[in-house]
C-alpha cells in the first residue's frame, strides 16, 4: 500500500518534474556549481563591492543601483551559457566554460529582448488578476532556449515557446510555484541563520548570492526539461506521420 502511494506520489504531475530536476541537479551538481562559480563570482565580488562602498560612503544613487544594472545585463549571458552547458550534458560532450559564455555572449542581445519583452507581459498579466500573469510565465518559460539552441529570434523564440507549452501549461505553472516555495524556504533559512550567527559581512554576502543563484538554477533545469520533452514530443509525431505518408504512398 505504501509503495503504491510513494509511486502515486513520484508519478504526480507536478512533483514528478521536482523530482526529475533534483535527480539530474545532484547527478551533475559539480558540472553546474563549477560553471556558475567560474561565470558569476567574479561578478557576484564587483556587486557586492560597488553596493558595500556606495551604502558607506554615501555614493550618488546612480551609483547605488549600479549592481541592479550590471546583474541584470549580465544575466542573459550566464543563463544562456548554463543552457548550453545542459545541453551538452544531455548528449555527453565535453564543455569548458569559455565556450559557454561565448555562446550565451553570442545570444544577449536576443536574450535580454526576451527578458524584457516577457517581464514585461508577465507584469501585465500579473496586474490582471495573477492568473494571467502565471499563464503568460508559463507560455513563455522556455523562449530563453529557443534562442539559444535554436537560434531563434526574440520574436520567433516567444511564438515557439507559446506553441511548445502548449500541453503542460498548468503543469509548468504548478510545479514552478512549488520549486518557487522550496527555494524562497531555503533562503530564509539561510538569512536566518546568517543573521542568529551574526555572519552579515561582505564575504558572506557574496557567498550567499553565489549559492542562491545556483540554488535558483535548478529552474533553468525544470525548463530544459519541458523543451526537451516538448522537442521529442514533436519529433515524434514528426516521425509518425512520415511513417503515415509512407504506408500511404506504398499503398497507391
Amino acid at each position: 500500500m505504501s509503495h503504491t502511494l510513494t509511486n502515486k506520489f513520484r508519478d504526480n504531475f507536478v512533483i514528478k518534474p521536482l523530482i526529475e530536476t533534483f535527480s539530474f541537479f545532484r547527478a551533475y551538481a559539480r558540472d553546474i556549481v563549477t560553471f556558475l562559480l567560474y561565470a558569476t563570482f567574479p561578478v557576484i565580488i564587483i556587486e557586492n563591492i560597488i553596493s558595500y562602498y556606495a551604502i558607506n560612503y554615501n555614493f550618488p544613487l546612480e551609483i547605488s543601483h549600479l549592481p541592479i544594472i550590471v546583474h541584470f545585463l549580465y544575466q542573459p549571458i550566464y543563463t544562456g551559457g548554463l543552457i548550453y552547458l545542459l545541453s551538452r550534458i544531455i548528449v555527453g560532450e565535453k564543455w569548458n566554460t569559455k565556450e559557454c559564455l561565448l555562446v550565451g555572449l553570442g545570444c544577449w542581445v536576443n536574450l535580454l529582448l526576451v527578458n524584457i519583452i516577457s517581464s514585461l507581459m508577465i507584469i501585465l498579466g500579473l496586474f490582471a488578476f495573477i492568473i494571467p500573469g502565471l499563464f503568460i510565465f508559463a507560455r513563455l518559460s522556455l523562449a530563453e532556449f529557443n534562442v539559444v539552441l535554436d537560434r531563434l529570434s526574440p520574436i520567433e523564440a516567444l511564438y515557439r515557446s507559446n506553441k511548445m507549452t502548449r500541453n503542460v501549461t498548468w503543469q509548468i505553472i504548478a510545479s514552478a510555484l512549488l520549486l518557487s516555495v522550496i527555494l524562497l524556504g531555503f533562503q530564509l533559512l539561510l538569512h536566518i541563520a546568517i543573521v542568529t550567527l551574526s555572519l552579515e559581512n561582505l564575504f558572506t554576502f557574496m557567498v550567499t548570492e553565489l549559492l542562491i543563484i545556483i540554488l535558483w538554477s535548478s529552474f533553468t533545469i525544470l525548463f530544459f526539461r519541458f523543451y526537451d520533452l516538448a522537442n521529442k514530443t514533436s519529433q515524434q509525431s514528426h516521425n509518425e506521420k512520415k511513417i503515415q505518408e509512407t504506408h500511404l504512398s506504398n499503398g497507391r
